[in-house]
């Protein structure tokens, strides 16, 4: 009954399509489509790549080819059923996919030079989650989480807080994380209005208060941890700055940071790093769950002071990328070990993502600061953990800013957010990587209208791939953040409890003379004239106080 159904929509086709353009002439003028789907790896399970031709003619038809099977579109707006697409891609995977367009004017048709595209083998991960927000820093009334399945156009919110938002009071909701690309076990962080942590594990769900002993904040910027009920945060002190001179109207900097551990089941949080001279955020682990990765800025090697005039010298913050071990069995840390001295370099590199196959740390890099979605000086960076070698990717970078980044699963492609089409909003681009780490050219998330892209005025961000959708309703998601929020406890996990060691191994820098990110009494061994020891430090009290 489906191969009927396919034929009689093909026939359908063929007959509301121009004819006459099979004897078309070759001609060597190339035709402009948005969006570029042009010389593109795509995965074998991705949605339609319907696309729009900007190049004027009369009437258009689109021939797409691959596998031994043909499917016939007329344009100028090119749009393929589903289920034909896939048809097309199951036939094609692993080889060509060539897209012929053949244009008609004054009643003389042209075929232009083919569109070759490569459908790898690999698919990517079902489902892609991230936050719709303005791209601004005021307004945040109408925010969503939704979810896209990317095999077809078919999305869904998994929270909008238009549920719990008023004209007054309103509520921001940011950072989501799930564990190892499954949906049983996901987090998000409401503020505001009924704030918290929405933590869902299983078939519970509850709203956590972090703040609790001398943690300076909430929690912020997430990582659950693959196999074990614990979660990875940075707590920060989020500061913003506003521009009058400047293309960029404002900014955001950290006037504090650190790292915590939280466990899900007991309610226990702990610090990880707690150097008052450094800046520590962005933690992520790896996919073994031995290895968490984070950002810090070492303000002696910045010239710079906690609490002076930190406001006016923001833009001299810059981030290096570390690495810090991690036993499961005993849940205790290891020592610190730099990963990319970026700011050796003259940047400021912050959100590592590790490949699921441990091969590899995407980044994001700019001048200064920790705030890359506005810095058209961000770029993507590629560590190879092999080798230690870290370059710009040059194959998916823009002159336009790059930053949130998520691996598939099975390590093969890329989703990130760039603002290389205007400027002003950030969309989601997918990109390639094969087994030997070549890169393939990115292409704009596919919609089934491709205007949508332009009319959408909403920024992606935080871009998280998962296997399956999320099962919980935004209702019973507001119900749970207007209900009561359960609190933590804080737990000393000093040196020989679980804690980062005192004393670092000397080769843990990687050839650094800066220890960029050691806990606080480390750093006083490395420099007993700039640091006090942490319990020099009052109870209750932060640095720079």
């Amino acid at each position: 009954m489906r191969r009927l159904l396919y034929a009689l929509a093909a026939l359908l086709a063929l007959a509301c399509t121009p004819s006459g353009y099979r004897e078309a002439a070759g001609v060597d003028s190339g035709v402009e489509i948005y969006p570029d789907y042009a010389g593109v790896a795509l995965p074998c399970n991705i949605a339609p790549m319907n696309f729009d031709i900007r190049t004027e003619a009369d009437a258009w038809v689109a021939v797409f080819s691959g596998g031994g099977e043909t499917l016939v579109r007329k344009g100028p707006k090119v749009r393929v059923p589903v289920a034909q697409w896939h048809a097309l891609l199951d036939a094609a995977k692993g080889g060509e996919l060539r897209i012929t367009l053949y244009s008609r004017e004054d009643g003389r048709w042209s075929r232009h030079p083919d569109i070759v595209n490569y459908v790898a083998p690999e698919p990517i991960d079902d489902y892609v989650t991230y936050r719709l927000i303005e791209p601004g820093y005021s307004g945040y009334g109408q925010l969503v989480l939704r979810q896209r399945r990317l095999s077809d156009f078919h999305e869904h919110d998994l929270y909008n807080n238009s549920l719990s938002t008023r004209q007054v009071d309103q509520q921001c909701i940011n950072c989501h994380s799930f564990q190892n690309y499954g949906t049983e076990n996901f987090q998000f962080h409401a503020r505001q209005l009924n704030g918290g942590t929405f933590i869902a594990t299983g078939d519970r769900a509850q709203k956590v208060a972090f703040k609790s002993g001398d943690l300076m904040s909430n929690a912020v910027y997430p990582s659950w941890h693959p196999t074990e009920p614990l979660i990875a945060y940075s707590v920060n002190k989020i500061m913003q700055v506003f521009l009058t001179a400047h293309m960029n109207r404002l900014d955001a900097y950290d006037d504090d940071a650190d790292l915590v551990l939280y466990d899900v089941e007991s309610g226990e949080v702990s610090y990880i790093v707690h150097n008052p001279l450094a800046i520590e955020t962005f933690p992520y682990w790896s996919a073994d769950g031995r290895t968490l990765y984070y950002a810090s800025a070492y303000l002696p090697e910045l010239g710079l002071e906690r609490g002076v005039n930190v406001a006016g010298t923001y833009d001299r913050m810059r981030y290096n990328l570390w690495s810090i071990p991690f036993d499961p069995e005993t849940r205790t840390f290891g020592t610190p070990e730099m990963v990319f001295h970026a700011a050796a370099e003259g940047l400021s590199a912050v959100m590592p993502r590790p490949s699921p196959d441990g091969k590899y740390l995407l980044s994001s890099a700019a001048t200064y600061g920790s705030f890359h979605i506005w810095h058209e000086t961000a770029d993507l960076y590629l560590t190879d953990l092999r080798t230690g070698e870290t370059r710009p990717l040059d194959e998916a970078n823009s002159p336009r800013a790059e930053s949130f980044k998520a691996w598939s699963s099975n390590s093969r492609w890329v989703v990130f957010t760039t603002r290389r089409d205007d400027r002003a909003y950030t969309r989601l681009y997918i990109c390639y990587f094969d087994e030997d780490g070549n890169v393939g050219k990115p292409f704009l998330l596919p919609q089934r209208d491709p205007s949508q892209n332009l009319s959408l005025f909403k920024s992606y961000n935080v871009p998280e791939l998962t296997r399956e959708a999320v099962r919980w309703t935004p209702k019973e998601i507001e119900r749970a953040l207007k209900g009561p929020s359960v609190g933590t406890t804080e737990v000393d996990r000093s040196p020989g409890r679980g804690g980062v060691p005192v004393t670092p191994d000397p080769d843990a820098v990687s050839g650094s003379s800066v220890p960029v990110g050691l806990p606080a009494s480390a750093a006083a061994t490395a420099f007993p004239e700039t640091t006090a020891p942490a319990n020099d430090i009052p109870k209750g009290q932060s640095f720079d106080q």
